[in-house]
């Protein structure tokens, strides 16, 4: 389903290799978004009637995430996240692409780490060195490359907006041995089902998220 035009259609393409124009572009766009309180209310309402974007809702073993709005043509997707499991919140990992996150409620302690052995392929808790550590609050906001390990120690009751940019290598990376049990990972969408890492939410879960934003007044 195509959304009746709005603003996003006029933010630019955030496919670039320079970090700080990526994070121009996308702390501008958060910070509006977290402001427009009744484009929020839609994007997200629309989510059921959108498959594609309901399919990229995901239930994960970090939390869960909404697709709001994805503009493959300027290389970039937002998403609301939010359910962390604060049990399996330890895993310093990287991403496939640059992102920026700007905090809604709640909050948690970041960490970003150096790698002791290169920038890019698998790694372990032995490759990485202390980096920065910060505490991320409602309305504080930070824009990562794809090259950076990171990890986040999030309240319960977080809820982030994110914005990533092009996928620029082919597989992300955890610390294994420090990867949460399987006992820990999302419940099977239907019984008899497998356990996996992250999965599509079913239309009950998106119905739960929807109802945890309007509960706590994130949207109408």
């Amino acid at each position: 389903m195509r959304l009746a035009t709005t603003w996003l259609d006029g933010v630019p393409s955030l496919d670039s290799r320079d970090l700080r124009e990526v994070q121009r572009v996308s702390c501008a766009l958060l910070d509006r978004l977290a402001g427009d309180r009744d484009l929020l209310t839609r994007l997200v309402s629309d989510v059921l009637h959108d498959p594609e974007r309901l399919a990229a809702s995901r239930v994960t073993l970090l939390l869960n995430r909404m697709s709001l709005y994805q503009a493959a043509d300027r290389g970039f997707e937002i998403r609301l996240n939010m359910n962390p499991r604060p049990g399996n919140q330890r895993v310093a990992h990287d991403h496939c692409y640059a992102f920026a996150t700007r905090i809604f409620t709640g909050g948690y302690v970041h960490v970003v780490r150096r790698r002791t052995n290169g920038w890019d392929g698998p790694f372990t808790g032995a490759d990485l060195e202390p980096g920065i550590m910060t505490i991320e609050r409602p309305g504080s906001a930070y824009t990562l490359g794809e090259t950076m390990v990171h990890q986040a120690v999030m309240e319960p009751d977080t809820v982030t907006l994110f914005v990533r940019g092009p996928r620029r290598k082919k597989l992300s990376h955890a610390a294994q041995e420090l990867m949460p049990s399987r006992e820990t990972w999302p419940a099977p969408a239907q019984p008899g089902e497998q356990a996996v890492e992250s999965r599509p939410v079913t239309v009950d879960e998106y119905m739960r998220m929807r109802d945890y934003l309007i509960q706590r007044r994130l949207i109408n």
